[in-house]
């Protein structure tokens, strides 16, 4: 009897002690979580010269190139940070979008409306939103630059700020 009490109870823990740590490796696969430019979610006169570092083919038109793996939705706040380590245009932008909207414009940027699927903030300090013609003239960056982006999916508010 007391042994069938001990296994009930070791058993208990040890189920106890899988579900703490996957809550724990969930919250650190975050942390770990290593961003790199698609080779194929891109527009296609974008190459990928390395697995951080894209560059435009031609100069005509707004272009997205995206990164993987997807952010994970959570309640929690998450924080992206990255340096820029080249800006040699005026209308370079960083942030994030909805893949199924961006892919489905074929990856191509139109800034006069809304609805093109992006979150972005560019070097010459505009803002660009998916939703709203009202989220303008933001932070502006350049090389060396380090641009932290904060996700808080409970109250969806996206925000941009330079560390340096």
């Amino acid at each position: 009897m007391i042994k069938k009490n001990i296994e009930e109870v070791n058993k208990k823990l040890t189920e106890y002690q899988a579900s703490i740590q996957t809550s724990v490796n969930a919250q650190n696969l975050w942390k770990k979580t290593s961003f790199k430019f698609s080779n194929t979610l891109k527009h296609a006169d974008i190459k990928v010269i390395s697995d951080q570092v894209v560059k435009s083919q031609n100069s005509a038109g707004y272009k997205f190139a995206i990164m993987e793996p997807d952010i994970e939705k959570g309640g929690n706040i998450k924080n992206i940070t990255f340096k820029i380590k080249q800006c040699t245009s005026n209308w370079v932008a960083v942030g994030m979008c909805h893949k199924n909207i961006v892919v489905g414009k074929n990856y191509g940027f139109n800034f006069s409306a809304i609805g093109h699927g992006g979150y972005m903030i560019s070097a010459n300090g505009g803002s660009w939103s998916n939703t709203k013609y009202d989220a303008n003239n933001c932070v502006k960056f350049m090389t060396n630059d380090v641009i932290q982006i904060s996700v808080d999916y409970d109250t969806k508010k996206m925000t941009f700020k330079k560390k340096n």
